[in-house]
């Protein structure tokens, strides 16, 4: 997937572990109304790390948009207001703006190598790079992986269509 020279290459992380079935299919059909078509990486489970809360879904989507950063992240916090999103140990849905490519440079969240968002990265864009000189996303999944550092993640098994 690559930008036009006019639009922006974005990848969005989408989490919940509050009834994700729900909260992410929600998401991700107002997103394509928005941003279609839509790249999907096979969603992830894994245990939340931070908070003791339930296990968390995660999903990474990809798409290409015209959208300033600034609208698009206005978007992104709607679409969590609109889940009722709270901080805490219970998250209806958090939506992050993982990667952020246009003509002018590329945008990485702080928190785009965290296994559960790099697993995503790494299938969707498995070449870009979120530092100019450094490794792939596709090159840092292998090595966490090979030092164990996948947090225990494995395929989500929700979601219509999803084995």
């Amino acid at each position: 997937m690559s930008a036009r020279p006019d639009a922006a290459l974005v990848v969005l992380g989408l989490g919940s572990n509050s009834a994700p079935e729900r909260h992410l299919l929600w998401a991700l059909a107002a997103l394509a109304r928005d941003f279609a078509p839509l790249r999907l990486a096979t969603p992830v489970q894994g245990p939340d790390t931070l908070q003791g809360g339930a296990d968390y879904v995660n999903w990474v989507c990809a798409c290409v948009t015209d959208w300033p950063e600034e609208r698009l992240r206005s978007r992104l916090q709607a679409l969590e207001q609109a889940c009722s999103r709270q901080k805490g140990a219970v998250v209806t849905l958090d939506v992050d703006l993982l990667y952020f490519a246009d003509a002018d440079r590329v945008r990485c969240h702080r928190q785009c190598l965290e296994p559960y968002w790099l697993a995503g990265l790494a299938q969707l864009l498995p070449e870009a790079r979120p530092e100019p000189k450094g490794a792939d996303f596709a090159e840092r999944w292998r090595a966490m992986q090979a030092l164990g550092g996948n947090l225990a993640l494995r395929p989500w098994q929700g979601g219509p269509g999803m084995a």
